[in-house]
């Protein structure tokens, strides 16, 4: 079974691929016609008002560029961290219009001209501050209660123990992270919590809610839950603070949904959604269901958007690119079809704009399927020509691919060759430590089949035990 498949995933390969495309120089007019005048200063403000803390302390600015780093906390102060010299580069080089290597989603749509579908429109929309960040996002822990089928042990405690049999995460944000983020406090417009772990088990989330709430009012306090927590504690910050809620709901069917949802109350859930319904209606913000969509629930997209326009809800459909066994993406071009054709004959309303807004949702995931129809050709081809060569050989292979990538991809890094050689460490204690010969050439018959791109990051920033170890439990678990 493809390890790095299951690691990072194959529905994106050929975005990747699609994002090696030179940037032309003649697309920034013909992008820059599409936004607003105080957004033409840049190809994308993310590094000059966001930052994001990942649970594993590593700095980023993008949910989507995962390679790009600003640094890692605790090593730096959140203030080293902004003001540091790979922050400033990042800001020079996205307003020289010049994407970096880990910005290939933004890329992939920038150079076929899909300027709305870039992610970096959102930041278009924030207020900048000369010296802070207005934008926060904190995955400070992976403190949760359920345990997902398509989730993993690095976004939810329950399944690093119960499923992957693994100790507990150290989270790196103690007492001096929340004396450091005093700084940052008054400038924040907006600030999320979600991605990992349950926003409303984290301890450290109501510590930042109630700075939030008594330095800085307005600012907007955007929480994605999975629903099953409610009780005094929430409420009285709810009724207190700025929030925007968003909840995940994974199918309208008990059987369903607790089968995908594991450890969750249906009955709960739905009673703690028109909870939210309720108010998020009396304080006049969208109220956001979300929906990871895969083999178990696809033919209720329909029902979901019936749902959410009955609560006055916005529907967001996410794709699920890993574990395998639960994605769409895979599957052969016929079962793709029926899936195309099904959905395609359903009708909505489109009377209020939340609706006609529900609408385009669906469209816009029926379009992803007929995208992934047009490539069911291509996915998953395995290299039977590299077959032919030794693990030495495909060991060279892959090396030289990285180092090309290194050497010639816009990055932040200067030392390019110490970048490559700290890379080859990590690959060469994978190899070293995979115990079986045919376990070896299998997975880097693997790494030379998906663009480095989509492998790179993880590569790069997660250590070298950590990256073993996530190897492993992907070769267990398939």
């Amino acid at each position: 079974m493809n390890l790095l498949q299951k690691l990072f995933g194959t529905g994106t390969t050929k975005a990747v691929k699609e994002a090696e495309l030179p940037v032309e120089n003649s697309l920034k007019t013909d992008y820059n016609k599409t936004r607003q005048v105080s957004a033409q200063r840049s190809g994308c403000f993310a590094p000059s008002v966001n930052m994001i803390f990942s649970e594993d302390g590593t700095i980023k600015v993008c949910c989507h560029n995962r390679e790009n780093l600003l640094g890692n906390y605790p090593e730096k102060s959140i203030h080293e961290l902004w003001h540091g010299e790979d922050a400033v580069l990042f800001r020079q080089k996205m307003k020289e219009f010049s994407f970096l290597s880990g910005c290939w989603v933004c890329t992939n749509d920038y150079n076929r001209g899909s300027f709305a579908e870039m992610p970096s429109r959102h930041f278009d929309s924030l207020p900048q501050h000369h010296t802070y960040p207005t934008m926060m996002e904190f995955l400070l822990k992976n403190t949760c209660n359920l345990e997902c089928v398509m989730c993993s042990g690095e976004l939810s405690s329950s399944i690093r123990t119960n499923r992957e049999k693994l100790p507990l995460q150290k989270s790196p944000y103690g007492p001096e992270f929340l004396e450091q983020i005093q700084e940052f406090i008054p400038y924040l417009k907006e600030t999320r919590f979600s991605s990992s772990g349950e926003a409303f088990l984290i301890d450290t989330n109501f510590k930042l809610w109630e700075m939030l709430i008594e330095r800085n009012p307005e600012c907007l306090i955007v929480v994605q839950t999975n629903g099953t927590i409610m009780n005094g504690r929430v409420k009285d910050y709810l009724n207190r603070g700025n929030f925007k809620i968003g909840v995940s709901l994974d199918s309208l069917q008990k059987e369903v949904f607790e089968a995908i949802r594991v450890n969750a109350s249906f009955e709960r859930v739905m009673e703690n959604i028109q909870f939210f319904a309720q108010y998020s209606k009396e304080r006049n913000k969208p109220l956001n269901i979300s929906t990871c969509v895969m083999r178990q629930n696809w033919s209720e997209l329909p029902d979901f958007v019936n749902f959410c326009n009955r609560i006055e809800a916005v529907a967001t459909f996410h794709k699920v690119m890993t574990p395998l066994p639960y994605a769409l993406h895979n599957l052969p071009a016929e079962e793709l079809q029926h899936i195309y054709d099904e959905l395609s004959n359903h009708q909505f309303t489109a009377n209020t704009r939340l609706e006609k807004l529900n609408k385009a949702q669906y469209e816009y995931f029926l379009s992803v399927i007929a995208s992934w129809i047009e490539n069911a050709g291509k996915r998953n081809e395995e290299p039977e020509d590299l077959r032919h060569l030794n693990t030495t050989e495909l060991n060279a292979k892959f090396k030289s691919s990285l180092r090309t990538y290194i050497l010639q991809g816009d990055m932040l890094e200067k030392d390019r060759e110490g970048l490559y050689k700290q890379c080859e460490s990590k690959i060469d204690y994978i190899i070293q430590n995979l115990e079986k010969d045919q376990q070896k050439k299998e997975w880097l018959l693997l790494m030379n089949s998906i663009p480095v791109p989509s492998i790179f990051p993880a590569i790069k920033n997660l250590g070298t035990e950590k990256l073993y170890e996530l190897s492993v439990l992907r070769v267990e678990q398939y």
